[in-house]
């Protein structure tokens, strides 16, 4: 008797065990799905439930750690980050995207850490090295950041993002004479690549070559024509040119498109202030403090025009 209720309380727990993995296994499907139509609220309460039935579920922690990270909870993806890494230390994504969750937040120290890990899981990965050039560059250290470029481009000799960003390196640096065939070599590689045709605008724009510079713009925004930085961009040639009219209707066009565009107002301020349109200007500093409180360039900007003769 003793042995027969052994027996059936083993076959009751197996049958349980087997009833939380499949309804486990459902739940992940749902929460994968709703996932890939961006709903990552839901995505989030089906990937938490998985968690709670099996918390040994790498899986499950990695993509609720995605659903937090693209709705934009940095802190929550990081620690979801974590505890993938914590089930299985050798998950080459989960190292990848906490580092993108760390620089995001600008702990570019543990991003650069994280990345390193990467890179001596997949020594051969470019992404790794790029994504750590990054980090090192918004950290401030170019130098290192160009070595992870090169690094990159000498492993995927067709990384069309390696060449834009190592271009804006050697830019930053002021190196603009080998900046230029980076970006050249971009849209080379690919020249539907919005970003690509603003890098080397920006290039030409510093240069003194406003008119290849509005070539370019005109370019890119005839393959995104939603892309705010472009119409902003060719403002900033416009009014290079003093064609001041069409340099605010660009200015103007980027914050349609783009209504939290900080840059954007604080240009088109500059430019109504240039053209003594100072109540305009007066707005679009106001604007721009709204969402950026203590902006040093519109603080400043309010106190000339409060200067000003009435």
């Amino acid at each position: 008797m003793i042995k027969r209720l052994f027996f059936s309380l083993t076959v009751f727990f197996a049958l349980s065990i087997s009833s939380y993995a499949q309804t486990a296994e459902a739940t992940l499907a749902v929460g994968i799905e709703q996932y890939k139509r961006k709903q990552y609220p839901q995505a989030i309460v089906s990937f938490t439930e998985v968690i709670r039935l099996n918390p040994a579920n790498a899986q499950a922690w990695f993509n609720r750690g995605q659903s937090h990270y693209y709705s934009g909870d940095h802190a929550k993806a990081i620690a979801d980050y974590s505890q993938t890494i914590v089930l299985m230390p050798s998950y080459l994504d989960a190292w990848f995207q906490r580092g993108l969750a760390k620089n995001a937040v600008r702990d570019h120290i543990g991003a650069i850490a994280d990345y390193t890990q990467g890179i001596v899981l997949a020594p051969n990965d470019p992404q790794f090295y790029y994504n750590r050039g990054i980090a090192y560059s918004d950290k401030g250290d170019l130098d290192l950041a160009l070595a992870d470029y090169n690094k990159a481009i000498s492993i995927n000799p067709k990384y069309t993002k390696a060449f834009v960003n190592r271009s804006t390196v050697y830019f930053k640096k002021k190196q603009y004479e080998l900046a230029l065939p980076d970006a050249n070599k971009a849209l080379e590689l690919d020249p539907t690549y919005v970003e690509a045709w603003n890098n080397r605008a920006v290039l030409y724009n510093t240069t003194g070559k406003p008119d290849l510079a509005i070539a370019d713009l005109d370019q890119a925004i005839k393959i995104n024509p939603k892309h705010a930085k472009s119409f902003l961009d060719r403002s900033i040639s416009y009014n290079k040119k003093k064609m001041y009219d069409l340099s605010i209707a660009d200015a103007s066009r980027a914050i349609e498109l783009s209504p939290k565009y900080v840059n954007a107002y604080i240009f088109r301020a500059a430019l109504y202030f240039d053209t003594k349109r100072y109540d305009l200007s007066r707005a679009d500093c106001e604007q721009a403090l709204k969402l950026a409180p203590g902006n040093k360039f519109a603080t400043d900007l309010l106190a000339k025009i409060a200067a000003m003769p009435k």
